[in-house]
């Protein structure tokens, strides 16, 4: 052949010939092979009584912690064997399986083992890989022990999935004996977190219980520090008297007595509460995690009593106790772990009933009644009050206001507003009570005023830019939030 003729007439001056993936692969097999039979092997691992053969260039190239074994100043860079502890043979094994294939399969069984040894050998993709498995492991009966383990081998992915976890299902994990086995200051993390999912503080400061009298000569020592995580002052009168007073534990520790007696005082003077700090009486946010839903009008336009429950934890729907009495145009309201229907329309009459659902008792009571009947009555909590803003009694739209304190079970009248307002939506911030638009009875209100607990007197603010009546007030990250509506057009 003429190679003159071939340069002189060809389209390129040269080409690269590229190696498929699977010639990497086919060497990395052929080595595995070698490996296994022990040939051309420049290194044994010896770990546990178990010898383990491998070629240096392979784990180097795979581990970190290899590669700066053998080109670094280290003895085994010299060596023809060495010794490895604190890893266990199998998973050692299982890895250098997994540098030569590419290859790892996981189990409950290896996980453990693979994460520690994946973890001395830094080996990241094998750690991530171990921690997704384990986090579809989770269940409430293991999350405290998984948490323990993530939290030693430095896998916070895992670890904050399985705080999470724990979190989400306190109530289950409390029954577990890993509750039981927890050090207290792990146990005072756990119960301090906003995001603990339950009901009310009542199971929080039942858990501790539980977890003190496990052990109870070396733990009734800590119960005052783990009683401060507990918001006691959100605790209903009756369980503060009927059940924290009466705990042995309780009784036995001055500052528990301490922490009682402030709780019990939150109720008793309630013009006192700003003394308190405010994450002792800030519910958590799982707290409010659940929408009650409560009478209404059906199809037929007949008063509903029926209330359904959406749990935003397990996004389920439940159907709870009905009230006694149907109501549409009902303000709702939650004060102090209590739903408040308040006011409302029963199909024939104007209502100035109350009543109030205490989920742990799973049903509705009477309370005392206002002095007004009000429908489309906008209800809102402030200082441990209730208030029934506005409304429309069946022959005029309202302006005034009454205030209902749960201790006393009494409503009482605070200062009107300076418009009449049915419809009306409000929000407290800061500590001020808005009463957003709603009609007047002639027409939609664009207009927005405060009510100031301190000088107890409603002050008119800024409008809003449209007119809204039936609107949606939210409060977030100290801004007060006015959606959607109906401006009559």
């Amino acid at each position: 052949m003429d190679f003159d003729k071939i340069e002189q007439t060809g389209k390129a001056d040269f080409v690269v010939h590229e190696a498929e993936k699977r010639f990497a692969n086919k060497a990395l097999l052929t080595m595995n092979t070698l490996r296994r039979s022990g040939q051309l092997c420049d290194v044994e691992i010896s770990v546990e009584g178990k010898t383990l053969h491998a070629h240096k260039v392979v784990l180097a190239s795979f581990s970190n912690y290899f590669y700066a074994m053998f080109t670094g100043d280290l003895a085994e860079a010299s060596q023809g064997a060495i010794t490895m502890k604190a890893v266990d043979p199998r998973s050692l094994e299982l890895l250098i399986e997994y540098a030569y294939t590419g290859r790892l399969e996981i189990h409950v069984d290896t996980v453990q083992g693979l994460l520690y040894a994946a973890s001395l050998l830094q080996l990241p993709d094998v750690q991530q890989s171990c921690s997704t498995f384990l986090k579809k492991q989770l269940h409430p009966a293991n999350c405290l022990g998984i948490r323990n383990f993530a939290d030693a081998h430095t896998c916070h992915d895992l670890l904050a999935a399985s705080e999470q976890f724990a979190q989400r299902h306190f109530t289950q994990v409390i029954e577990e004996e890993e509750f039981l086995m927890l050090p207290k200051a792990q146990l005072a993390e756990l119960i301090a977190s906003e995001d603990l999912h339950v009901s009310n503080e009542e199971e929080v400061f039942n858990a501790i219980m539980s977890w003190a009298y496990h052990d109870r000569e070396n733990r009734k020592h800590h119960i005052a520090e783990l009683l401060k995580q507990v918001r006691l002052p959100l605790l209903s009168p009756h369980f503060l008297v009927d059940t924290v007073e009466h705990e042995d534990l309780i009784k036995q520790d001055l500052a528990c007595r301490d922490l009682l007696d402030e709780a019990k005082n939150y109720h008793m003077l309630p013009d006192r509460r700003g003394r308190i700090k405010r994450d002792r009486i800030r519910p958590r946010r799982s707290c409010v995690g659940v929408i009650y839903c409560c009478g209404g009008m059906d199809t037929t336009r007949h008063s509903l009593s029926s209330v359904e429950r959406f749990d935003l934890s397990s996004g389920k729907v439940s159907i709870v106790a009905s009230m006694n009495t149907p109501r549409s145009g009902v303000g709702v309201a939650v004060l102090e772990g209590r739903v408040y229907a308040v006011g409302g329309h029963d199909g024939s009459q104007y209502l100035n009933t109350v009543e109030c659902y205490t989920p742990a008792e799973r049903r509705w009571k009477y309370v005392a009644p206002m002095s007004t009947a009000r429908r489309y009555v906008a209800v809102g909590v402030m200082g441990g009050l209730l208030y029934a803003v506005g409304g429309y009694d069946g022959s005029a739209v309202l302006d005034c206001v009454e205030v209902y304190d749960p201790n006393s079970d009494h409503w009482r009248y605070a200062a009107p507003m300076h418009c009449k307002r049915r419809h009306v939506a409000v929000g407290v911030l800061e500590g001020q009570m808005y009463a957003v638009g709603g009609h007047d009875g002639a027409s939609y209100l664009k207009s927005v005023e405060r009510y100031d607990p301190e000088t107890t007197q409603w002050s008119m603010t800024a409008s809003m830019g449209a007119r809204r009546g039936g609107v949606g007030v939210a409060t977030l990250s100290e801004k007060l939030y006015a959606m959607g509506g109906y401006d009559g057009k």
